[in-house]
């Protein structure tokens, strides 16, 4: 047998240009499956003996899964509490979950009594129990923290915290940032961040989405495909982030179409939710970009859900943005990138960069067509409040600089849909 080729040596210096420096802000730990929610009670358990229970409006609660919990959590010998996180959570809302437990935990006694917080939910549900995990400890009204609003640093101590998602879209299972909003003529939509609020533990079990409705499935998707693809084209992107960005945005572009189609596809809800728990590790470590620094200002000034908001932008953003970066004479390697989703998203083989960059925006397109509800929609989109979110939003890790009259006009023509 002949012995194996022997690869040539890399030119000197080629291997330092392969892969590009990069730093990355590791997940936390990560149960990932069908069936896994199995395991919460357990884990609970290797926490604490008290857990307070963070979680939505009603839906988790009335489940089997909900009234499952419950029984094991008592087998165990588990105290647990609820409190409840109706809409986008608020300053007031994480203030008043945490005066009533610590409160509670004065008359109760000591503070090794205090509990495990347990966020099972949606992304507003996971925020919300981020904060209170920290506020329980940092104590004081959570504003004073917030980025942008409050006037002190966080100083990253908590309780021990368990994120479990109900949805598949923002990734907050993976992230150490949590988002509160008050919505209003002075409204805001702002981060509690901290490199210690990664939660010690993200449960991921695709099955506790299967009730998830369609238009709320796909507002969701929207939110996490927003993710995967400015991580992507991010200027902070690296080796690491573009793997898995490309991975969740494969999964998405396989199986989101099947559970729009049929929410109990087990298959595509596992591919969904393993694309969300990407995306929070993507934004994590490449950032996001001029999609969300729009969606985070209009967040704070209409009564949208932010998959909607976010899905209302996105081909308007990478249509500007492509159409810029086609102009350079410089050949940014985010042109490649956009070819690169066109072949994800199209499935065609043999056509022309132009032509996958065309089929990734056209995709986007017919994707925004299909949410429950669209930005543009909005009565409350002005050119008053338009010229006041363009002022305020960030425009950071776009791979083209977008300007500020070009924003400006790109949020003009979604408001024509309502104006023709």
């Amino acid at each position: 047998m002949a012995p194996p080729a022997v690869p040539a040596p890399l030119p000197p210096g080629a291997a330092m240009r392969a892969i590009a420096p990069f730093s990355l802000q590791t997940p936390p730990r990560i149960l990932f499956g069908a069936g896994r929610f199995r395991e919460l009670a357990a884990e609970i358990g290797g926490l604490g003996r008290q857990a307070l229970l963070v979680v939505g409006g009603g839906s988790f609660t009335a489940a089997s899964h909900f009234r499952e919990l419950c029984e094991q959590l008592q087998r165990r010998g588990i105290a647990f509490s609820l409190a409840r996180v109706v809409g986008e959570p608020t300053p007031t809302t994480v203030d008043t979950i945490v005066n009533s437990i610590a409160g509670a935990t004065t008359t109760a006694g000591t503070s090794s009594e205090q509990p495990v917080v347990v966020a099972i939910g949606g992304g507003a549900v996971l925020d919300a129990g981020k904060a209170v995990s920290a506020m329980l400890v940092e104590g004081g009204p959570v504003r004073r923290f917030l980025e942008g609003v409050g006037d002190a640093s966080p100083s990253g101590r908590r309780l021990p915290l368990i994120a479990v998602p109900t949805t598949a879209g923002t990734g907050s299972e993976a992230t150490a940032n949590a988002v509160l909003s008050e919505v209003g003529e002075a409204g805001f939509k702002k981060s509690l961040r901290h490199h210690r609020y990664l939660p010690d533990l993200a449960l991921v079990d695709p099955l506790l989405a299967l009730s998830c409705p369609p238009g709320l499935t796909l507002a969701c998707a929207m939110d996490c495909l927003s993710q995967l693809v400015e991580g992507y084209l991010s200027t902070r992107a690296s080796a690491v982030t573009d793997a898995l960005a490309l991975d969740g945005l494969r999964t998405i572009c396989r199986s989101l179409e099947r559970v729009c189609r049929d929410g109990n596809d087990h298959d595509a809800r596992c591919d969904l939710a393993y694309a969300a728990l990407l995306s929070g590790i993507v934004l994590s470590n490449a950032g996001l970009g001029t999609v969300h620094g729009l969606a985070a200002e209009l967040g704070g000034r209409l009564a949208l859900p932010h998959g909607v908001i976010c899905g209302s932008l996105m081909a308007a953003v990478n249509r500007l943005t492509l159409t810029g970066l086609r102009r350079q004479a410089n050949g940014n390697p985010a042109l490649d990138k956009y070819t690169t989703l066109g072949k994800l998203c199209s499935q065609r083989p043999g056509a022309t960069a132009e032509w996958y960059q065309e089929a990734f925006i056209a995709w986007l397109e017919a994707l925004q067509e299909r949410l429950p509800g669209h930005l543009g929609d909005s009565p409350a989109l002005t050119p008053a409040l338009i010229n006041g979110v363009v002022a305020r939003a960030a425009n950071k890790n776009n791979p083209l600089p977008l300007s500020a009259d070009e924003l400006t006009a790109l949020l003009g023509s979604l408001r024509s849909r309502r104006h023709p």
